[in-house]
Order: structure tokens, then C-alpha cells, then sequence
């Protein structure tokens, strides 16, 4: 008795299911390949471009090549020259040829800041012939974030070294400046000290000057005072006085008109008596306006005071 009856239906065409099967397969795998390679291009037509650059850091076989953001080739192979340059050849996409001027730049860039590096052309300037197959764009490297690291590095660096050769240059400017200060700083040290002893000397002076001549003026101030007190006490006598002497004279001289008057018949007899007793009333006046002009020159008011008539006496006659 055998395992399986050559007879069983389930067996027949056994190997013919079995190539179909192996068939199907193969084919899916194809397929397979055929989608992953359209898909990554590989059976899209290419044209190939190449650029100079001067290291090979950052730069593989593989790397995409983006324009405007969208991936148009791949960076085919790298190569060394006799002078030491890197020739770079990258397989664009035939269709965006066009699209691309013979001035364009290639840049090697970041995606992102720290993210894998692409290469990027740009477009070109507008108006300039078309890039073919086989020409050459200029390669530049774009600043990334260690590129830019670097960059600041070789910068801030030499100003570094130079102002720490200024600052420990014992002849630069720096240093002398510093100098200059110390020394003018000691020298408003010693000003500051010679003003206060002038400040001081001035005080002392004062003190011992102008306190004198205060208190001598307060004492002029108040002899003042007290001089201007007697005149007013004592001027109104004196006024009131001379007001008496010269109401006396005005009645006297009436009275010596009355006599005259009276004694008009006996005038010749008496024109000697007359005589004598005019020169003594000239002699009081004269001796009154002297005293009434003393005390004139003694008072600030001196023009309130009337003049006195120092004429000589009219006198009625009977001639």
C-alpha cells in the first residue's frame, strides 16, 4: 500500500500549479522593483552635471539634490583631481534642465539645523541661457550651524588676541590711559587738599575780620539812632524858642512905631536916641538870624524854615 494513490485527484498537475505559483511570485517581485525603482527614478531619464569643490567633507554618493524645495537628482560620484580639487558629477532630472540657467549655484546646506545634508540649486538669473547636459554650475558652501560656529570663531578671535596685546602692551594706549589716571587722580587728591586749607584760612579770616567790622557797624547804627532821638526831642524847643525870639522883635518893632509916631514933633530931638536904639535892635536881629541860621545847618530840614528878612527896618517918617 502506497502513501498517496497516483490516482488522487488532489495530486494531479502538481508541478504545473507549483511553476504557476513560483511564476506569480517572480512576477510580484518585479513588480516590485519596478515601482521602488520609478519611484526612487530609477528609470527616469538623467542628465548629468558636475561642479568643482574644495574639500569632500559633508559630500556623499547618494546625496539628493533639491530645487525649490523638491528633490530633482542625486549626487552620482566623487573623484579626486591631479591638483587636488574634488569633481563632483550629480544626475539631474532631463525635465527640470529647463528649469535651470547656466549661472545657477550649487550649495551644500543642512535640512534643518542639525539635520542631514542635501545639495540645493538654484534657479539662476532669468534671461541667461539654459544649463545642458554636462555643463558646470558654481559650488558654494552654505553657512550651517557649525559653519557658522567657525565663522564666528575666526572672527571674534583675532579681535581677541588684539585687545589682549593692547591690554598687556605696557607702551599701548590702554596702559598709559591707566596711567594718566592714577596720576591725575593723585594729583586732585593733593588739590582737594590744599583747597580745604584755603577754605579753612578763609574761615579764619572771616571770623576774625568781619566780626569786628559787624559789631562796629551795629555800634555806628545805633549812635545813629540815638542822635536822630535827642534832634527830634530837642529840635522842637529850639524852634519853638526862635518862634518866641522873633514874635518878641515883631512887637518891639510895632512898639518902637507907635513911639515914633507919638514923638514925631520931638523927632529932631530924639533922632540921637533913635539912632542908638535902631543899631542895638539891628545888633539882637543880626545876633538872632545867626542862631536861627545855626540851627538850620543842624537839622535835615533845614529849606522847611523860613528865611528871616535881615533888611534894614522900615520906619515911618514924618519929614
Amino acid at each position: 500500500m502506497t502513501l498517496f494513490d497516483d490516482n488522487d485527484e488532489r495530486f494531479k498537475n502538481l508541478f504545473g500549479k507549483t511553476a504557476v505559483f513560483v511564476l506569480l511570485a517572480a512576477l510580484g517581485m518585479g513588480l516590485a522593483f519596478v515601482l521602488v525603482g520609478v519611484k526612487k527614478g530609477a528609470f527616469t531619464a538623467k542628465s548629468p552635471i558636475y561642479f568643482v569643490a574644495d574639500s569632500g567633507q559633508d559630500l556623499s554618493e547618494g546625496m539628493p539634490v533639491k530645487f525649490s524645495g523638491f528633490k530633482i537628482g542625486n549626487l552620482n560620484s566623487l573623484t579626486l583631481d591631479d591638483q587636488g580639487h574634488v569633481q563632483v558629477e550629480v544626475d539631474i532630472e532631463s525635465k527640470y534642465l529647463r528649469l535651470i540657467r547656466q549661472d545657477a549655484v550649487m550649495s551644500l546646506k543642512k535640512e534643518g539645523v542639525i539635520g542631514d545634508g542635501i545639495l540645493e540649486i538654484s534657479r539662476g538669473t532669468e534671461g541667461n541661457p539654459v544649463l545642458a547636459a554636462g555643463g558646470r554650475v558654481r559650488f558654494e558652501r552654505a553657512s550651517g550651524l557649525e559653519q557658522a560656529v567657525i565663522e564666528v570663531k575666526n572672527r571674534i578671535m583675532p579681535i581677541l588676541d588684539d585687545i589682549h596685546q593692547t591690554l598687556h602692551d605696557p607702551d599701548g594706549d590702554v596702559r598709559q590711559t591707566l596711567k594718566n589716571l592714577r596720576e591725575l587722580s593723585t594729583e586732585m587728591r593733593g588739590t582737594r587738599e590744599r583747597l580745604d586749607r584755603v577754605l579753612g584760612s578763609l574761615d579764619i579770616n572771616l571770623n576774625n575780620q568781619v566780626g569786628p567790622l559787624l559789631l562796629s557797624l551795629r555800634k555806628s547804627a545805633a549812635n545813629a539812632e540815638t542822635l536822630s532821638g535827642k534832634l527830634d526831642y530837642e529840635l522842637p524847643v529850639l524852634l519853638k524858642k526862635a518862634d518866641s525870639s522873633m514874635e518878641s522883635l515883631r512887637a518891639a518893632s510895632e512898639t518902637i512905631n507907635h513911639a515914633v509916631q507919638r514923638s514925631a514933633p520931638q523927632l529932631p530931638g530924639m533922632i540921637d536916641e533913635t539912632r542908638d536904639t535902631l543899631g542895638k535892635t539891628r545888633k539882637l536881629i543880626g545876633d538872632t538870624q545867626q542862631a536861627v541860621d545855626s540851627l538850620s545847618t543842624h537839622w535835615p530840614l533845614k529849606s522847611d524854615t523860613p528865611a528871616t528878612d535881615t533888611g534894614p527896618v522900615r520906619m515911618d517918617s514924618h519929614d
